[in-house]
């Protein structure tokens, strides 16, 4: 049988285009130590094309071709990037470091078998030749679209000869955009679990603190509406274990909830004096609401991670947990 010829389609697409600087010195100097680097990069790199809704298409030796739907994700995918590989790079010698360049350009391209080729392409890795290592190199068409959005500083080039183009193209070497640069994680941190969860405890409790204030609630409540979500008509013992509290302050919690109408009691059974407790409607119509917001702050705050990582974490956390309290539990017995 014949196979289907391949079909080729044009779009107008954001291309960003990345290459390994210096990649044949590294290679001579340290091939299984190379190699091991490029991958740990590439996964950064991957996760953040997904976040910025990009698209890997072509990839051979130390390149990465993607596009995008937006331009201006398209830069904020290759600062992110920068930065987190710089940062990732921190304690490796300087001269084993893995530095990327990348270019981004926004033009029409040519998609065959998911693969991208044409002078969209060919644009956006004359754009990677021009970066330095570490940095990006935007073309005049990526940079008009990204200077009235992103506040960067850059360096203008001027016009640059593209092979297969008669007419050259200006080019815009990226300094980092104007907020507060990328802060890396001091060694100290890195190896001190104490540290590390202190700071991670940091960052949950301020993402979540901006989901609960607006609605008067404390950072653990939110827990207290989920479990009874999903396990309506349970006493306050069952519910202090379900959200991981103690019994005096999952009552507390409780009363809060009360006074503010969206926690009910109801009696037990017939002969039991312990009653049980259930969302409100209004309590209903909170979690609800609440339930998007909390998800997208999991989202935000994991999405360094991807999916694989994040349950190798959870299952990491679960057990340190388990084992903490076990011992707890004994020690009070």
């Amino acid at each position: 049988m014949n196979k289907r010829a391949a079909v080729t389609q044009r779009r107008l697409a954001a291309i960003f285009y990345a290459d390994v600087a210096g990649y044949v010195r590294l290679m001579n100097a340290d091939e299984a130590g190379t190699l091991c680097l490029l991958d740990s990069h590439r996964a950064i790199m991957e996760r953040q094309i997904t976040q910025y809704r990009g698209r890997t298409a072509n990839t051979a030796g130390d390149s990465i071709l993607a596009e995008f739907p937006s331009v201006v994700e398209a830069v904020q995918c290759a600062l992110g990037i920068q930065e987190r590989i710089a940062a990732a790079s921190e304690e490796t010698p300087e001269e084993r470091r893995v530095t990327f360049r990348i270019g981004v350009h926004v033009g029409e391209v040519m998609v065959r078998d998911g693969d991208l080729y044409g002078d969209g392409v060919n644009i956006a890795a004359r754009m990677e030749k021009l970066a330095r290592p570490g940095s990006v190199c935007l073309s005049e068409a990526a940079h008009a679209y990204v200077a009235r959005v992103l506040p960067l500083t850059v360096d203008d080039l001027g016009a640059q000869p593209v092979k297969s183009l008669d007419t050259p193209v200006r080019a815009y070497l990226v300094h980092g955009p104007d907020h507060p640069p990328f802060r890396v994680l001091p060694p100290v941190h890195r190896r001190s679990e104490f540290n590390l969860g202190r700071r991670f405890h940091a960052i949950l409790n301020r993402a979540l603190l901006e989901i609960t204030r607006p609605e008067g609630l404390t950072l653990v409540e939110p827990a207290i509406l989920a479990s009874l979500h999903d396990a309506p008509n349970i006493d306050e013992r069952r519910l202090a274990e379900r959200i991981g509290a103690d019994l005096a302050s999952t009552q507390r919690m409780v009363r809060h909830l009360e006074r503010c109408g969206f926690v009910s009691r109801t009696c037990g059974k017939r002969g039991s004096e312990i009653p049980l407790l259930s969302l409100t409607r209004a309590g209903l119509d909170l979690f609800e609401r609440l339930h998007p917001a909390i998800l997208a702050v999991r989202d935000q705050v994991m999405a360094s991670l991807s999916e694989r990582e994040r349950e190798t974490l959870q299952d990491l956390l679960a057990r340190v947990i388990n084992t903490n309290e076990l011992k707890a539990s004994r020690r009070f017995s």
